[in-house]
């Protein structure tokens, strides 16, 4: 795990930039704290931060090149099946230096060339110069787990792990603001691939390759991955539930094992669910020695899941460490945005940045339970879409006048509370089904968003609707249902745009790589073909993983619901974060004042502070948005 970056010029003749890409890299340390590398060939300058996983040795050092200084490699990520691939190679007659899985995919490509993507099992993002094609190709892995941002300037290519470290020479490039990806962003919380917070900065989608040449025309991306949920036919599938059972761990156990080399410590996190759970009872079963595992939790109780990670950790006597978040920590917040690089209001980050923090003290890999919400359908707007089907019975007026009712009635400020989902549901309803969805898990419902947009900027976004990002996703499923498309846009925006996106910094941030075995993309194209009803059943979500989960947690674990990273946020509004709202976002220099109408947000506050509403999410991304602008893009150039 590593920090990536480098800069290609248009002009094929003109010497690489190596001052540039060495700023880049500067800004990348936390990434890759154990060493850096830089190689400048023709018009490519390449640069490498190491964290040390897989062969400690200086022969890893990074960028790699092969046998004879044709092609350079510069590489972010595990490949979990490597020593497979490269005992292949070495058959075929190809010569190692080091031991690291990076290696390999230097002479994978000499066999395969671009092909050489069908044959990784990992998480990755990586540049690759052919120096006797001129070509540079950058490639992310199938899930998203490992990210690539990228620009094309007026003179050059450059690209980064992370978006703040494009801007770090200002002759390369300078920041500006992409109004179309804060209008994502006021509606998901985050800006979606392709799209960014910067004008001109895109991400690499997952499962896409990139390859441009200098002096030619743009550059030309391409997807490499696209799973099916079609062949899970009845006949072919004759609901043999133990069966099934049977092979989800058998594939489980695979993935796990995979993930589990590595030549420094290794841990996991323990959360109260049952997805971490089971990696964790996986961990136990497959090694020797006890798993150390990390579980972060709150004063507020519910919002706390420690208990349940307890009874996992006694169940399978592993090393258990648990570390409380208090409110002090939005003290952080300025460290957070700069690391996170782009608008990201998901608050989760915030106990994420703990857990990472706590966990690197003491290992230098963690397993993690990320992936098996959308693999295998653990969000509640997965079988709300089955009621809405009845619900769609009820006549028109008959609805509208019980949305009229709900809407009214005070929802309180705590996790999971079932009047604040109804009303989600009832507001959304009236969409078609992609809308539903769109608008289910928005920070600010369209509604919402006309009465605190300001005229100016709702003028420059015009035309534009946030939910067509999630409708692209939707339509591209190769599914055979609404509720299987339903899953593949969950799989596709909102996991690596959000969920792996927070994981990601800030596991990185500290040094720290997290690798999650339900990402295995093996098992998520078996997972995804299973019938629907494995997967979840009116108000039954993840069947098939609770009917593991109570032979290896037990049932109490196995009936637990979904809690989710919650953060007490309704709280600290009323508090520490409604005075530092005040003190920035309607301060006479806010910088949000160019998205959102001042007063509008006062009265958000206001409500909230009276406990009138709860409008803890909304306010959180504009604070978050107000840091970024005044941390991150006036600060970063």
């Amino acid at each position: 795990m590593c920090g990536i970056a480098g800069k290609v010029w248009r002009d094929p003749r003109r010497p690489g930039d190596e001052r540039a890409v060495a700023a880049m890299l500067t800004r990348l340390a936390h990434r890759g704290p154990d060493g850096d590398g830089l190689v400048v060939r023709g018009p490519a300058a390449l640069g490498h931060r190491r964290l040390k996983v897989i062969d400690l040795s200086d022969a890893a050092r990074q960028p790699l090149t092969n046998e004879d200084e044709s092609l350079w490699l510069t590489f972010n990520g595990e490949v979990y099946d490597f020593q497979a691939l490269r005992q292949k190679l070495e058959a075929r007659g190809h010569r190692f230096r080091s031991h690291t899985d990076a290696e390999v995919l230097l002479h994978l490509y000499e066999e395969e060339g671009p092909d050489l993507l069908y044959s990784l099992r990992g998480m990755f993002a990586f540049a690759l110069w052919d120096g006797p094609r001129g070509e540079l190709l950058l490639a992310r892995d199938r899930a998203g787990q490992k990210p690539l941002h990228y620009a094309l300037t007026d003179d050059a290519l450059v690209f980064a792990s992370e978006p703040y470290a494009l801007f770090a020479d200002p002759e390369t490039l300078r920041p500006e603001p992409s109004w179309e990806g804060l209008a994502h962003y006021v509606h998901y919380g985050y800006v979606p691939s392709p799209g960014s917070g910067f004008a001109g900065v895109n991400k690499l989608p997952p499962g896409h390759l990139l390859r441009w040449r200098p002096g030619g025309g743009p550059p030309r991306v391409t997807r490499y991955w696209k799973p099916t949920f079609r062949g899970h036919h009845r006949n072919a599938w004759p609901g043999d539930r133990r069966r099934l059972t049977q092979e989800l761990e058998r594939r489980l156990e695979e993935s796990v094992d995979l993930r589990c080399v590595a030549d420094v410590p290794l841990g996991a996190f323990l959360s109260g669910g049952i997805d971490s759970g089971l990696v964790v009872a996986t961990m136990a079963r497959l090694r020797q020695d006890p798993p150390r595992t990390f579980t972060i939790g709150f004063g507020e109780g519910a919002y706390d899941e420690r208990g349940g990670a307890r009874a996992v950790a006694t169940r399978y006597r592993t090393e258990h460490l648990e570390r409380v978040v208090a409110p002090d920590a939005v003290e952080l917040l300025p460290t957070l945005v700069k690391h996170y690089g782009e608008p990201f209001a998901d608050s989760s980050a915030l106990p994420t940045w703990a857990l990472c923090g706590m966990t690197r003290e003491h290992v230098t890999v963690a397993l993690s339970g990320d992936g098996a919400d959308e693999v295998f359908g653990g969000y509640l707007r997965h079988t709300a879409n089955q009621a809405g089907r009845l619900y769609g019975r009820i006549p028109a007026p008959l609805r509208r006048a019980l949305g009229e009712v709900v809407e009214r009635l005070p929802h309180r400020a705590r996790p999971h509370d079932p009047l604040r989902y109804a009303k989600r549901f009832l507001r959304a309803f009236e969409r078609d089904l992609a809308g539903r969805n769109a608008c289910w898990n928005a920070v600010f419902k369209p509604e919402t968003a006309s009465l605190v947009l300001n005229p100016s900027f709702q003028e420059r976004v015009r035309g534009l609707d946030p939910t067509d990002a999630y409708r692209r996703h939707f339509d591209d499923a190769d599914a055979t249902c609404d509720d299987e498309r339903v899953l593949w846009a969950d799989f596709a925006l909102y996991q690596p745009d959000d969920v792996l996106v927070k994981v990601d910094v800030a596991s990185m941030a500290h040094g720290l790589e997290v690798r999650a075995p339900f990402l295995d993309h093996p098992l998520v194209e078996w997972a995804l073909r299973l019938p629907l009803e494995e997967k979840f059943r009116w108000t039954a979500r993840k069947r098939i993983l609770r009917r593991l989960a109570r032979k290896r947690l037990g049932r109490q674990a196995a009936r637990g619901p979904k809690r989710g990273f919650a953060v007490p946020l309704d709280a600290w509004f009323c508090g520490p974060l409604g005075a530092l709202f005040r003190e920035l976002v309607l301060s006479p220099d806010s910088r949000v004042a160019a998205v959102f109408d001042l007063p509008a947000l006062e009265q958000l506050l206001l409500q909230h502070e009276q406990r009138r509403w709860d409008w803890q999410h909304e306010l959180w991304s504009v604070l978050w948005l107000e840091v970024w602008w005044r941390e991150v893009l006036e600060g970063a150039g």
